[in-house]
């Protein structure tokens, strides 16, 4: 069993550093700096379409919604802006989708899926893996996370944002999540994070983009993937996402038996 550990793609490698510092949105954030989250991917439909996003793991994995998942997909790192061609865009197809086993379409508990691409990615200053926690590694409440997407910046609007956007939001106890969310169903699996007067949230088209925290030795963490809300940055209500800690036995024995 060590030996096998000892091959795991995700144990020689660096993670969770630019190049370009992020000047610390989605709904009430701001534009991006580009390379500054070089981990940032979009998901592409069949139509090579943007309409979710995700983190990159490494050169061959990234990390998304369960709900993003289709029979074609492909993705694209180093992205910045959707309305130019840059030349730091690297387009991959995944060619296999792994649903968590637990992912319930109802109550969206377990909300995530890791998707294999089919040639690695090459690492470079635009393109680079963010890291992941420890298993049950958690935030504290009301610690400052991280979210981005293109996703629509007002609830009311019928696009999402060319540029890639950031916004700084403080988790939530869940138990405090709860009471906003009476009609549904918010688990020990999920993460809340957002304010109380609303304006600062993911919206439509960040689905699957991470939820981040700089850990102590400067290295970026996925602590959440974006999963669902009620709106968009509304009064009372938060943004709700996946807690990637729960699940890392899962994505580490996902990727491992792949290499096997």
């Amino acid at each position: 069993m060590d030996s096998l550990n000892r091959k795991h793609p995700l144990d020689y490698q660096e993670c969770g550093v630019a190049e370009v510092s992020a000047d610390l949105r989605i709904i009430g954030g701001r534009r991006a700096a580009k390379d500054s989250w070089p981990w940032q991917v979009v998901i592409l439909n069949r139509f090579r379409e943007p309409f979710c996003g995700g983190v990159l793991l490494s050169p061959q994995w990234a990390l998304t919604a369960a709900h993003c998942v289709r029979r074609r997909l492909w993705i694209r790192a180093g992205e910045h802006d959707l309305s130019e061609q840059e030349g730091t865009e690297q387009e991959q197809k995944v060619v296999h989708s792994f649903v968590h086993p637990g992912y319930d379409s109802s109550t969206v508990e377990f909300d995530l899926a890791l998707l294999r691409l089919r040639s690695p990615l090459t690492i470079d200053r635009h393109v680079r893996p963010a890291c992941l926690p420890e298993d049950g590694d958690e935030l504290p409440p009301y610690a400052r996370a991280t979210i981005l997407g293109w996703g629509k910046r007002r609830n009311e609007a019928s696009f999402g944002t060319d540029t890639l956007h950031q916004a700084e939001v403080p988790v939530i106890p869940l138990d405090e999540c709860r009471l906003s969310y009476d009609d549904l169903f918010i688990s020990e699996n999920m993460i809340c994070a957002g304010f109380d007067v609303g304006r600062v949230d993911s919206c439509a088209g960040d689905s699957g983009g991470p939820l981040l925290h700089k850990r102590d030795d400067g290295a970026w963490t996925i602590y959440g993937v974006t999963s669902f809300g009620d709106g968009c940055g509304q009064e009372g209500k938060f943004g709700v996402y996946t807690s990637v800690a729960k699940c890392i036995e899962w994505i580490r024995h996902i990727m491992q038996i792949q290499l096997l």
